[in-house]
């Protein structure tokens, strides 16, 4: 680093084109009217233009130059947010390439004193052929003399007085040259060393190669930067994905202690109903023993009746004898004691079809007094559950089992036996399907793999996707993989995906 020891005589700012000719200078105060906003620069609207900003001295030579980037919107402002301070930056910029007066301050993206500002910045050629710095100091003199820029005079005189050594002024100001600068400037001009010369031609080359060095230097770290970059922005995405995984096993955790607790509320209810059925079986045993004596009673009328139909046998048997005696004793009188007989037959017939009635209306009264038992044994039985659940329900008790397919599901004291005599019928009606549909559909949901039979006794088992609902399930369509389906099937299932 060094300071200036001439004060900034004028400040420029030149564009290149497209095809890397300058082709605009203005003075920096028009172009800071442009970057607030008070006068656009229409014919650069939606265009990225190469710039730089050049200090010049009193001589017009150049002080300093940074070489930066800058975007204009489609009305021909710069870019919102552009706010690089140039003149700034040039206060604490380091060495460039000598020019004519010594080595320059220079900024651009290889050489950045703040680092932030590097990515708007841009290198200059250095190349023999269409080299910046040659180009910048060629536009140069027009441009000045365009925009009205000159020299100071003090510049001038201490220009001359270079050549002719030191000068001394009168009273009013006016420069005289003395004998020894007239000396000095004649043996300037007759003995100029061609060693310091060459001297200066290797201090270019080596401020040359050093911004070669340095813009290598600095592409390098833009691309380990880059690198970097890239490295950090995988591993925020895997530990995103970890962040995901673990909230994953956290929820399925949260899931599993939901159902476990409600398998235990589940146990606690089958537990309650396991005393129920207790407390009915015994009752039904009573119940049994009674209609056991019952049937012991029946049984022992029915004895009685076989007995009667005994007697009526012998007694029938008896009388075909007597009618073959009395045949064979009494021809004579045969009709006389015919009608004896069968007068005397007649009333026995009569007093024992009588006995047949009576025994036949006892078993009746004992049939129905077995039927009226066994009514009130059912009666009592449902009577006694019936009350005992509406107790439950009165003090808020509530049946509810879950099934797949309608989740929690809440059974009334009214459909608690007809849920007991067969749970799959009652939830099959719930899901407005029949038994066996919703008992296919249940071995899918537990192993949703494809049930197409393929020899041997053996499936598929393709993974499916699950189907949630049994009414959305089809039989051979929804247990089938794609290449088990028919052509049409696979289509509607396509498009009821997509």
């Amino acid at each position: 680093m060094f300071s200036m020891t001439s004060s900034i005589h004028a400040e420029l700012i030149s564009f290149w084109s497209e095809e890397g000719i300058i082709n605009k200078t203005m003075l920096y105060d028009d172009f800071d009217a442009v970057v607030t906003g008070i006068a656009p620069l229409s014919q650069y609207a939606k265009q990225k233009k190469f710039a730089a900003y050049i200090q010049l001295d009193d001589s017009l030579s150049i002080k300093g130059m940074v070489f930066f980037t800058i975007e204009f919107d489609k009305s021909g402002y710069p870019e919102s947010g552009w706010n690089i301070p140039l003149d700034n930056l040039l206060e604490v910029a380091g060495l460039g390439p000598d020019l004519g007066k010594g080595p320059i301050r220079l900024v651009c993206r290889s050489q950045c004193p703040i680092s932030w500002h590097a990515p708007r910045l841009w290198n200059p050629r250095m190349e023999a052929e269409n080299n910046t710095f040659t180009q910048i100091q060629k536009t140069l003199p027009d441009a000045c003399s365009r925009l009205g820029i000159r020299p100071s005079k003090i510049a001038t005189v201490a220009s001359g007085a270079k050549n002719f050594g030191s000068l001394s002024f009168t009273a009013t100001g006016i420069p005289v040259l003395t004998d020894e600068a007239l000396e000095a400037g004649k043996s300037s001009n007759v003995h100029q060393p061609e060693k310091q010369q060459k001297i200066l031609e290797l201090e270019q080359k080596i401020q040359d190669l050093n911004l070669q060095l340095q813009a290598t230097i600095n592409a390098k770290e833009e691309q380990l930067n880059l690198q970097a970059y890239v490295h950090l922005q995988q591993l925020e995405i895997l530990q995103t994905q970890n962040m995901k995984l673990v909230e994953q096993q956290k929820n399925i955790k949260n899931k599993y202690d939901t159902q476990k607790e409600r398998l235990e509320a589940l146990t606690g209810q089958v537990s309650s109903l396991s005393g129920i059925e207790e407390s009915l079986r015994q009752e039904r045993t009573i119940h049994q023993k009674q209609l056991q004596e019952l049937q012991q009673s029946l049984s022992s009328a029915g004895e009685q009746k076989q007995q009667i139909a005994a007697l009526l046998a012998n007694k029938d048997e008896e009388y075909q004898t007597r009618i073959g005696r009395l045949k064979k004793e009494h021809l004579l009188t045969l009709d006389k004691r015919l009608e004896e007989e069968a007068s005397r037959y007649l009333l026995s017939l009569k007093s024992l079809n009588a006995e047949i009635n009576e025994l036949n209306e006892t078993i009746t009264e004992l049939e129905e007094q077995l039927q009226s038992s066994k009514r009130e044994h059912t009666q009592h039985q449902e009577s006694s559950a019936d009350k005992f659940l509406l107790q439950l329900e009165s003090i808020g008790m509530n049946f509810v089992v879950y099934h797949a397919g309608v989740g929690n599901l809440s059974v009334p004291v009214a459909d608690l036996v007809s849920y007991l005599q067969n749970p799959f019928v009652y939830v099959a009606k719930k899901c407005l399907v029949s038994e066996a549909h919703y008992r296919q559909w249940l071995q899918h949901y537990e192993n949703p793999r494809c049930a197409a039979p393929i020899g041997e006794g053996q499936c598929c088992q393709a993974r499916l996707i699950r189907t949630d609902s049994p009414s959305r399930f089809i039989v051979g369509q929804s247990d089938r993989c794609a290449r088990h389906q028919g052509a049409d099937t696979a289509i509607i299932n396509v498009l009821k995906f997509n």
